[in-house]
């Protein structure tokens, strides 16, 4: 159900989650994965999402659905008074009117529609849904990043290490360049041999695949796009999941990071 409420409350109750991501506003941000779409064993996932206006005048927000596998096509524009927020815990169905996986992107502009430098705006993110028999929710988050931020040439994954077959993974890319799609690359680096697993992602798409259990400490993101259409506005992203009990995070992919070695015993280099 969708909830209105004044900024000074959602500020408030934020203090807490700064201790494990510092609260930020930015013109325009994108949540990696969203969405309002069946999953397994009985599942239905759902994006709650909380959008604020930090800034002193009312403003206009476009928000832009990008599909996965899909070119973006869809976009929508809402107005959010001076300090004030509203709430969804379906946003993908109820304020957009989609449904299915993808990513959005959140931006500022002025009432002709043009990009506002001026916006300050902050998102929260996390899909959920009913666990079945059990009465009650599984969840994981998802960080929104402000998109000035986005410059990828490669990147990593981490916190593997010891998962074992109880897990599952999930790895997303959401490609922002307008033109050019980008074959990202999915490399296990300590494979017996190491393993490239090839993904197109559209322009302004998003792209999530399997790759089941992870028994390394890193996964390596490289872009394979030819040079001549190579853009940096990607990122990548995982999603682990508990197979037994539901439980999930999610992780960013540090961009430009370097191989790690695995870890050895602790005290020895």
């Amino acid at each position: 159900m969708k909830k209105f409420f004044a900024l000074a409350t959602l500020m408030c109750t934020c203090g807490l989650a700064s201790v494990v991501q510092p609260i930020a506003s930015a013109p325009q941000l994108l949540i990696p994965a969203a969405g309002s779409t069946p999953g397994a064993n009985g599942t239905f996932f759902r994006s709650d999402i909380t959008l604020g206006n930090f800034a002193t005048h009312d403003q206009v927000v476009r928000l832009q659905w990008l599909p996965q596998g899909a070119t973006s096509t869809f976009s929508t524009t809402i107005t959010l008074r001076a300090n004030t927020g509203m709430r969804s815990s379906d946003f993908v169905k109820e304020i957009l009117g989609q449904s299915g996986l993808g990513a959005l992107v959140i931006t500022g502009v002025t009432s002709t529609g043009d990009f506002d430098s001026t916006a300050a705006l902050y998102v929260s993110s996390r899909i959920w849904s009913p666990q079945p028999a059990t009465g009650g929710t599984t969840s994981q988050s998802f960080p929104s990043i402000p998109t000035s931020a986005v410059n990828t040439r490669d990147a990593a994954i981490f916190s593997f290490n010891g998962q074992g077959g109880n897990y599952r993974v999930n790895i997303g890319f959401v490609n922002l360049d307008p033109k050019n799609a980008q074959t990202l690359s999915i490399i296990f680096p300590f494979s017996p041999l190491p393993v490239a697993f090839p993904v197109t992602v559209p322009p302004m798409s998003m792209q999530q695949v399997g790759v089941g259990s992870v028994f390394g400490l890193e996964i390596l993101i490289a872009n394979g796009t030819p040079e001549a259409t190579r853009s940096s506005s990607w990122i990548a992203y995982a999603s682990t999941v508990d197979n037994i009990s539901g439980d999930a995070w999610s992780e960013l992919a540090v961009a430009g990071a370097p191989n790690i070695n695995p870890p050895g015993p602790i005290g020895k280099q």
